[in-house]
């Protein structure tokens, strides 16, 4: 039998469709139904705003029923008030009326932040070196606070006249101290209160754009972290099971490696870096330092140094997990080449590439090979095998085919997709698509002085139209475990 609170929670919700479904039927239906079948007075009884306002009720009613099914949340639900049109209009007023203190604070920090007043920003950075390396003075951070609001605060209802401005300093601070007595001195001025803007204000408007920007800031910030949810969420639960195994390494060695770390030291650090990032001289330097390091091949060395380094890493935790059976009976790494081509075309004066299998020319290599030149003898079953192995071999259960990120079946190494990028004759090999792509060099990695002798002795012209990438190919590995000996 339904308990008590089902038996209200039912009850609530009966009076809520019966309230919707006649809401629905008086508001909806002059619209549904002919004008002309209606009364003139009914069609002019409500005003178009006052329709509007039970349809937005109605279709609030409609979504409290139709999420009645979710999942319960916390207790704190049954503290929150129901959702009501007039109350979001009314607090989203207030909100705009009372949001200046937030904002210029937010401001106040960007400006710190941005160096826009060098001096200012100097001074923050000694402030934050004396407070993180003697954390103790944090607990002074809000009487600080206190006294800066009520000094602003004083000089506003006392302020300084025209002669002390313009005394030497300490003949200045001689006279306010020995003229100006808080307790029996008139003020000259009203102090500040706080007063919300008034709609129509230049001010109210003003919060309005800060509010816009403000839901535009949230919004990027979800869409930056949203993409790490795809490694959290098991959906590639080989990735997510690697990085739930690292992150109990890690656990495990900050644990002891915690009491080691310079706390004070790091906080100083991190706080002056922030600062110092975005000096606007830095930041011009760092962008041409990365794009001269991007641009230079060196860079390519190291990448495929780090593919390397990656691909081991995987490697040995791919085998960890395998079975005892798979090395009791021994096991090999079957691989498969993919191969691809640049299709090139202009669509309504936009140009449009894309890689693919089937833009393969007629008589040059498969879409899948044996071998890496695409012409081995055995080339006609890579297919086949990609689903079958080797006689005498079968794949291991929960193993799948594998993009090879090392590449070190390429001289040259591979980019961040495992493809090694050639010409049209399947030569010059780069780990990059030079001559497709403007971000990357315009020619291929050499392996030769001769090859960059004749590099050099060729037109632009030439270079664009031999050496471009518009070929590709890369590895895929698998594991096959020998199949297991039967006893006669």
């Amino acid at each position: 039998m339904p308990s008590e609170p089902d038996k209200v929670t039912e009850a609530n919700l009966a009076k809520l469709n019966t309230a919707a479904q006649t809401a629905e039927n008086e508001i909806l239906s002059p619209i549904s139904e002919g004008s002309e079948d209606r009364p003139q007075s009914v069609r002019s009884t409500l005003s178009f705003s006052q329709r509007t306002m039970d349809t937005m009720n109605t279709m609030i009613i409609r979504s409290i029923l139709a999420v009645n099914e979710e999942p319960k949340r916390l207790p704190t639900e049954r503290r929150k008030a129901p959702l009501s049109v007039p109350t979001t209009a009314v607090n989203f007023r207030g909100f705009v009326q009372k949001s200046g203190p937030m904002f210029v604070f937010q401001d106040g920090v960007e400006s710190t932040l941005m160096w826009d007043d060098w001096l200012w920003t100097s001074l923050w950075m000694g402030i934050w070196a004396v407070v993180s390396l003697h954390p103790r003075l944090f607990i002074c951070v809000p009487p600080a606070i206190a006294v800066t609001i009520m000094c602003n605060t004083f000089f506003i209802r006392f302020p300084i006249t025209d002669e002390t401005r313009n005394m030497p300093p300490g003949d200045a601070l001689r006279s306010v101290l020995q003229g100006c007595n808080v307790l029996h001195t008139e003020p000259t001025a009203p102090p500040i209160e706080p007063r919300p803007v008034v709609e129509g204000e230049m001010k109210y408007f003003l919060h309005m754009r800060d509010i816009q920007n403000m839901m535009r800031l949230i919004i990027d910030g979800y869409d930056h972290i949203s993409p790490v949810v795809k490694y959290l969420n098991w959906s590639d639960v080989p990735r997510t099971l690697r990085i739930f195994q690292a992150s109990i390494v890690v656990l495990v060695l900050m644990y002891f490696v915690a009491p080691l770390i310079p706390w004070r030291l790091l906080v100083f650090l991190a706080g002056e870096f922030v600062l110092i990032h975005h000096h606007p001289w830095l930041q011009p330097a760092l962008n041409a330092i990365k794009k001269h390091v991007h641009s230079a091949r060196r860079s390519h060395r190291r990448a495929q140094r780090q593919h390397r380094l990656k691909q081991r890493l995987l490697d040995m935790l791919d085998e960890d997990r395998l079975p005892e059976y798979v090395w009791e009976r021994g096991w090999k790494n079957v691989e498969v080449y993919e191969n691809q081509r640049l299709l090139s075309s202009r669509q309504d004066g936009v140009d449009e590439r894309s890689w693919g299998s089937q833009n393969l020319k007629q008589g040059e290599r498969q879409a899948w090979t044996r071998g890496s030149d695409g012409f081995s003898a055995s080339d006609t079953t890579a297919e086949t095998i990609r689903h079958e192995p080797e006689e005498g071999y079968e794949w291991i259960d929960g193993d799948d085919w594998r993009i090879d990120w090392g590449g070190a079946w390429s001289r040259v190494g591979v980019d961040d997709q495992g493809y090694v990028y050639t010409d049209n004759c399947w030569s010059h090999p780069a780990p990059y698509a030079y001559g497709v792509d403007t971000s990357v060099p315009k020619t291929p990695s050499m392996t030769s002085e001769t090859e960059e002798d004749e590099l050099d002795q060729m037109s632009e012209d030439e270079i664009s139209g031999s050496y471009r990438a518009v070929t590709r190919r890369r590895r895929w590995l698998r594991r096959a475990v020998k199949v297991a000996e039967t006893k006669s």
